[in-house]
């Protein structure tokens, strides 16, 4: 199957009022598109409303969700967002209808083929399973989901093999006998009187609770997506009025520096500090005494040899005992039972592997013991916090001096901050304990881990009761096959991944040695914990474009600001590579990005179509005279320019002050 974005339009949202055609002359979708919007024309809330278009996750929006896409000082009760996609060439459109007043959403689909335009969210059954957010963001992609497929907690980098590779399909399987062993199950009656409604009660109850930590889950990480993005935003708007004032200029270009700075030595700090924790060695100096005194001991023990059980057998048959004792009945006896004590070869290695590890984790003669290296790597991890501390105060004071000289716009930009900041930390924790293995004696359940063991617990209770335990035991070892058989083909798929992106990456980050050691949930790299910005996007694209390049499937893969954190040499490199990963490629853009990037995509691509827009305001009103005489759409809030060379020219003061 193949899915491209033929383009989308908006009307009485935060979004400018503007349709875009992502087609290009002959009627096919352009094989690279990129739409040049600055700062503040809404790359961002567009993004999440084709993501909510497209994956009916607005039906489940609380009024204040839907009211916060009503455009500022608009009067329209209503606001309109369409997508358009091409399923194998045939057009599919959504259509997202926001009602204020109510604080409701309402779908509409439009399916050529399959009865015209429908009420609500109605994708083909094949085009359903790729429409959900979890899948919609593997190819609508941005920086803080490049970050999360780092993070161990996400297990972002293992979703996205499942759901490219349609291991989900053996989850489903295996979902499909457990509801039938269900419905199997309650269909067969009591055949005891030992409570079999209040199981069935209780599994309704965990089923249900269970059903509501995944809502829970799924919008506490898109919310946590959003309020990073706005969090991202304001920082950078932020530090460029801080820049940009002569005041702080100089000061602030200083702190920014010391700031990274300490960031990069606490990240470091804090690895090795981590990394020290894990040994018990570390965490008290008795571990290592006691371990060295075990040492001691086992090598005062002689153990035997392979040869020790014909030894015995030999002594038996003396008339003497080695001692000088007759050898009576009695003493044959205890020999035969005692001999069975002493260790064998394999007890012998075992032991001596211990001796080994002993040797190796405990300080030699002249070192510092593992619990004074880590005193020394917490004090460092001290010295580079309070560094960090000192760095981000001197960045709030100099916004604190711009406040109080009546900066009003940053006072407002500084508010919002802490807002998202806050929300952020909120969802935060909701996911946090969503993951957490939980406690068997929590009220109120809040862990998916814990509500999964009672189910399977209460399982058995039923199956027991309903005589079922058969068809209990089928099912159970039904699961375990296909959760064996998806965990063998992700290992597969994941060596081979790892492999495949590391070529890749060799030729992206030529200049910065840099690979991928393994997947495991998440993008692990070899021999560091962290990376930058902009290497955490460039191995971030070469995996997730690795994975859209195995599929049967086509996708389009549209990124938001696809290389603004990256270095020249490796946005040459990453743009070369697009074109030929996938079938169609739309880039959310500013002007900056366009050095190093546009010039090697449109190469290696052919053709691109080179959209600009921006809103229309009193500060863009003088852009309006210079606009070229064709290929040019207005609206009343907005510009829309197809053209290669007002694209090119669209200069940083122009989109600074748009």
């Amino acid at each position: 199957m193949r899915i491209d974005l033929a383009g989308w339009s908006s009307r009485g949202l935060r979004t400018p009022d503007i349709e875009i055609d992502l087609l290009d002359g002959n009627g096919e979708p352009a094989k690279v598109a990129l739409i040049q919007m600055p700062n503040g024309t809404g790359k961002t809330t567009t993004l999440e409303l084709i993501k909510a278009t497209l994956s009916n996750e607005a039906a489940s929006w609380t009024p204040d969700q839907v009211r916060r896409l009503r455009r500022r000082l608009d009067t329209r009760a209503e606001g309109q967002f369409i997508v358009k996609l091409l399923v194998n060439g045939r057009p599919l459109t959504f259509e997202l209808t926001l009602d204020f007043e109510n604080g409701t959403a309402r779908y509409r689909t439009t399916n050529v083929g399959s009865g015209g335009i429908v009420t609500g969210w109605a994708p083909s059954p094949e085009v359903h399973q790729f429409l959900s957010p979890e899948f919609l963001r593997l190819f609508i992609f941005d920086g803080e989901f490049a970050d999360e497929l780092f993070d161990p907690k996400k297990a972002e980098a293992d979703r996205a093999i499942d759901a490219l590779c349609q291991l989900y399909l053996l989850g489903e399987v295996s979902q499909f006998a457990e509801d039938e062993w269900d419905r199997r199950s309650k269909d067969s009656g009591p055949k005891t009187d030992s409570g079999l409604q209040r199981y069935l009660n209780e599994q309704m109850t965990l089923t249900k609770r269970r059903d509501e930590l995944q809502k829970m889950d799924s919008h506490a990480s898109r919310e946590i997506g959003i309020h990073a993005k706005e969090i991202a935003d304001l920082e950078a708007k932020i530090n460029q009025r801080l820049a940009s004032m002569k005041s702080t200029q100089a000061e602030h270009a200083s702190a920014l520096t010391a700031l990274g700075e300490a960031e990069r030595d606490l990240l470091a700090a804090t690895s090795a500090a981590m990394t020290a924790i894990r040994m018990p060695l570390a965490m008290n100096a008795a571990f290592g005494s006691s371990l060295v005194e075990l040492k001691e001991n086992l090598d005062l023990l002689r153990l035997p040899e392979n040869t020790s059980a014909q030894f015995f057998e030999e002594l038996i048959n003396e008339s003497e005992c080695i001692c000088g004792r007759d050898m009576t009945p009695g003493a044959r006896h205890e020999i035969i039972i005692r001999s069975k004590r002493y260790l064998d070869a394999d007890e012998s290695g075992t032991i001596n592997a211990l001796k080994s590890d002993i040797d190796k984790f405990t300080a030699s003669q002249g070192e510092d013991a593992p619990n004074e290296k880590l005193a020394v790597q917490l004090r460092a991890l001290g010295v580079a916090r309070r560094a960090q501390h000192k760095s981000e105060q001197l960045v709030r004071t100099l916004k604190q001096q711009l406040i109080d000289e009546g900066d009003e716009q940053l006072k407002a930009w500084e508010a919002a901050l802490d807002e998202h900041k806050g929300k952020h930390a909120e969802f935060r924790a909701v996911i946090d304990s969503i993951a957490s293995e939980g406690h068997p004696d929590d009220k109120t359940i809040f862990s998916l881990k814990l509500i999964e063991r009672k189910l399977k617990e209460v399982s058995a209770k039923i199956a027991e009761i309903t005589e079922t335990v058969t068809l209990r035991k089928q099912t159970d070892i039904l699961k375990d096959i296909l959760a064996r058989a998806a965990a063998i083909a992700r290992g597969q798929i994941r060596d081979e991944l790892v492999v495949e992106a590391n070529q890749r990456i060799k030729g992206i980050l030529i200049n910065d040695p840099l690979e991928i050691s393994k997947i495991d949930r998440s993008l692990r790299l070899a021999d560091q914990e962290g990376a930058s910005v902009g290497q955490t996007l460039s191995v971030g694209y070469t995996f997730l474009m690795s994975v859209l390049n195995r599929g049967n499937n086509n996708f389009p893969l549209v990124v938001d600001s696809p290389a603004n954190p990256i270095d020249g040499d490796v946005r040459e490199n990453i743009a070369a590579l697009i074109p030929s990963l996938c079938t169609q490629f739309v880039g959310f853009t500013i002007n900056t990005e366009r050095p190093g990037f546009v010039l090697p995509l449109e190469k290696a691509a052919g053709t691109v179509k080179y959209l600009t827009m921006f809103r229309k305001t009193e500060g863009t009103a003088r852009l309006l005279p210079g606009l070229p005489a064709t290929g040019v759409v207005q609206t009343d809030s907005a510009v829309l320019v197809e053209d290669r060379d007002y694209f090119m020219s669209f200069g940083l003061k122009d989109e600074q002050e748009a």
